[in-house]
């Protein structure tokens, strides 16, 4: 499928907390090199030919509106205000990112930084629907960890715990995946039902995307699309984001 058919959906909603040190601003405003972590999103899109966007916007969204409208892409860009991110998280953000694309999608968490290559190479992977994964330990807690079955399906991702024995009866540890989905416009709707249902219940509301996203990869093929670079990086801790800065000057 041509990078020209998907809509880039970008959660941008959240106020990353765990940053406080570094700065009030919302993660997407963060400069990374000589760019904003937003405007990298958006200029890896245009170079790989996305051009439909949907950005979900919530804390300080005025300002990561502008930066968006601003940046002189010729994008198509739609905003979708979660302005309840404080009390609804992350997955309520894909819920309605959700709502509006139409067809194929790309899903990012606004704080990864990557290389328009790792996109490049993810948007020509064989399978319709799949997720990066990357080298990591599984002894890492803080990171997502992607099971998969024989036929390298994801069948469960595991978030800052251990993976327990039985976990790992029923499948193996491909990687770490980090915040980088595709998704057929079929399964685009499939997920999208899958959400509406779990978030119908207000006590799952704060529970991010991982959660819904494990009762569809129970039923759904996902492919675990391995990618061999560490050309990324998501942004959690502030030493995360000093990881960042380095990996800016390799990819600049």
């Amino acid at each position: 499928m041509e990078a020209s058919e998907y809509t880039a959906i970008v959660l941008v909603a959240g106020c990353g907390s765990r940053l406080r040190e570094v700065t009030d601003e919302p993660k997407s405003m963060l400069p990374v090199g000589d760019k904003i972590i937003l405007h990298r999103h958006l200029r890896a899109f245009k170079t790989v030919g996305i051009r439909k966007v949907v950005l979900v916007v919530g804390y300080q969204k005025e300002e990561v509106t502008e930066a968006a409208r601003t940046v002189g892409l010729d994008l198509d860009i739609k905003f979708v205000a979660n302005d309840e991110y404080e009390t609804k998280g992350n997955g309520v953000s894909l819920l309605m990112g959700l709502r509006v694309a139409k067809g194929p999608v790309v899903i990012f968490d606004g704080d990864l930084v990557y290389s328009p290559a790792v996109l490049a190479r993810f948007i020509a992977g064989n399978e319709p629907n799949a997720l990066v994964t990357g080298a990591a330990s599984i002894h890492d807690i803080e990171c997502t960890k992607a099971l998969v079955d024989d036929s390298d399906m994801i069948r469960k991702l595991v978030d800052k715990r251990a993976v327990d024995d039985g976990e790992l009866e029923k499948c193996r540890f491909s990687g770490e995946a980090f915040g980088m989905l595709r998704f057929s416009d079929e399964h685009r709707l499939r997920l999208l039902a899958v959400c509406e249902e779990f978030y119908s219940d207000p006590g799952n509301l704060l529970l991010n995307w991982e959660s819904p996203l494990n009762l569809f990869l129970a039923k759904h093929d996902v492919a675990s699309q391995f990618e061999e670079s560490n050309d990324w990086i998501e942004i959690d801790t502030p030493e995360d984001y000093r990881a960042a800065q380095e990996l800016a000057l390799r990819l600049d």
